[in-house]
């Protein structure tokens, strides 16, 4: 996936995630699990320290939204509408306003809705999933296990 990225421009990027520090701040709070996600993403994203701090600062609604459109590429964009997707179930609760921005961007974008709805169904369905793995595996200990991490870097695969 990283690839992908590598062929986006600057401009994209930066607008890409305005986006997401905008969604995490519009239901008043920018806690501790969306600044750890959006870190997660300029570094996926391949940011500067200085982008990453451009696309985070503040905006208002309106700039974003000119931002967004700078996003060209269309796999860019379904991208952008499952991590916003993605950042505002990650708390267990879509607030209106979220799912009102999410939508704003999304026809900016020229998203169908159907494809914004099958695109939030299926980041739930994801994220249940998620759960029910993290479930039946939670309990699980292997005895068998004598390799540690340090171990395994010295393999050469």
């Amino acid at each position: 996936m990283m690839e992908f990225f590598e062929h986006v421009d600057i401009n994209q990027r930066i607008a890409f995630l305005a986006a997401i520090a905008y969604l995490a701040r519009v239901d008043g709070e920018f806690d501790q699990d969306e600044k750890e996600f959006f870190v997660d993403l300029a570094k996926l994203y391949m940011l500067s320290k200085d982008a990453a701090k451009e696309a985070i600062r503040a905006r208002s609604e309106e700039e974003v939204l000119e931002l967004v459109k700078r996003i060209e590429d269309p796999g860019l964009a379904l991208v952008l509408i499952r991590e916003m997707f993605y950042l505002g179930y990650e708390d267990g609760d879509l607030s209106d306003s979220e799912i009102l921005f999410i939508s704003k961007v999304g026809l900016t974008l020229n998203i169908p809705i159907e494809k914004m709805e099958q695109i939030s169904s299926w980041v739930i369905r994801g994220i249940e999933w998620e759960e029910e793995g993290a479930d039946i595996f939670s309990d699980y200990t292997s005895e068998n296990s004598d390799l540690s991490d340090e171990d395994l870097d010295g393999f050469d695969f």
